[in-house]
């Protein structure tokens, strides 16, 4: 069964070189083989997507299309089923993966498990470049994309799970593999980071210190249960660096987590982990960014990258939200001032991380 649908929709797309997305009327897709149509319930908005909207043309390599959907944190009701689909049914509440992969054995990512780093036609990459994504009335997804949405999640809630906390949890638990005994540094307070500091706090890490620009959100992290001593504001010119804490109070940090990408929370990364530490990095701002060799060989760094997360870990997010565990900070608005959020999240006027409800009727 189906739900009655229209025949045409409205999206936010994306024109590369065009600095702010378009709304325009499409047609409302259809779904296929193992794919399945969703109503768009909640959208989160993501710095990437003030970074897609920059570009000025698309990335070697990366397979974008020169027009598509923006919006990779989705969730929404199932409304329709393409052909064999057997662990759904209409009315369902999903939250959708970004990048569930082609799947395909030939593929040099998937055939490792490595399936968030796929970037064929049949990956997904919703509202990345390569399939369309949430930033609309209804999106088309292939069903393994799907996770079911638990009791007691709200559908904002829902939206962020596979990016803001998926990414974190991904991060944290997998990629950086911290240990309770370990010190560990997360650079940036944004949705992600502080979804990091809750989740380091739940794997029982030992200490975690935290560094951001913004003292609002170094306070937000000291009421999450953060030492004050262990809370780096860089905006405050009168407060000591991370590294010269560690240097003078013998802090050996054993993890740093990047989610900014700056070349400055880089640069402080390396002289703040300890010998024969990790420094994982996440986050996107500077196309460039600077490694010190006289630091990191010497010190004998090991620096991994860490982009989005699986389907597996995806799940385990998804159970800590139903329990409580994780708790994200939202805030919602209007779908139809996207143009606005976007602009307010590239300038840091946000907080929290901001999602988007349909409201398409609406002026």
């Amino acid at each position: 069964m189906s739900q009655s649908l229209p025949s045409k929709m409205q999206a936010w797309k994306v024109h590369v070189g065009k600095p702010e997305p378009i709304l325009e009327e499409v047609d409302v897709p259809k779904p296929g083989d193992g794919e399945m149509l969703v109503k768009i319930l909640a959208a989160g908005v993501c710095h990437s997507d003030c970074t897609l909207l920059g570009m000025k043309e698309a990335p070697p390599g990366m397979n974008m299309r020169p027009q598509y959907t923006l919006g990779h944190e989705g969730a929404g009701e199932v409304v329709q089923l393409g052909q064999n689909v057997n662990d759904f049914k209409v009315g369902d509440k999903v939250a959708i993966l970004i990048i569930p992969g082609c799947e395909e054995s030939s593929c040099p990512v998937c055939s490792i498990g490595l399936q968030r780093l796929c970037h064929g036609n049949k990956s997904g990459n919703y509202g990345l470049g390569i399939s369309d994504g949430f930033f609309a009335e209804y999106v088309n997804i292939m069903a393994r994309a799907a996770v079911k949405v638990p009791d007691g999640v709200n559908m904002p809630i829902a939206a962020v799970a596979p990016d803001a906390v998926l990414t974190a949890y991904h991060a944290i638990r997998y990629t950086a593999e911290v240990q309770p005994h370990q010190t560990i540094a997360i650079y940036g307070l944004g949705g992600l980071g502080l979804n990091a500091v809750k989740i380091a706090q739940h794997l029982g890490v030992k200490r975690i210190l935290v560094v951001d620009k913004r003292q609002e959100t170094i306070d937000l992290a000291v009421g999450l249960g953060v030492a004050k001593e262990d809370a780096f504001c860089t905006g405050n010119s009168g407060s000591p660096s991370i590294e010269q804490f560690a240097a003078e109070k013998g802090v050996n940090i054993d993890t740093t987590i990047d989610f900014v990408g700056h070349g400055d929370t880089f640069q402080s990364a390396q002289f703040a982990v300890r010998a024969g530490g990790t420094m994982v990095q996440v986050g996107l701002i500077s196309p460039t960014v600077t490694m010190i060799p006289l630091v990191t060989v010497l010190k004998g760094v090991t620096i991994k990258c860490h982009y989005n997360g699986s389907m597996e870990a995806l799940r385990e997010c998804m159970d800590l939200l139903a329990k409580g565990v994780i708790k994200p900070s939202v805030e919602t608005g209007s779908m139809k001032t996207l143009p606005k959020v976007v602009k307010d999240l590239d300038e840091g006027k946000i907080k929290s991380r901001m999602v988007l409800v349909p409201d398409w009727t609406k002026a």
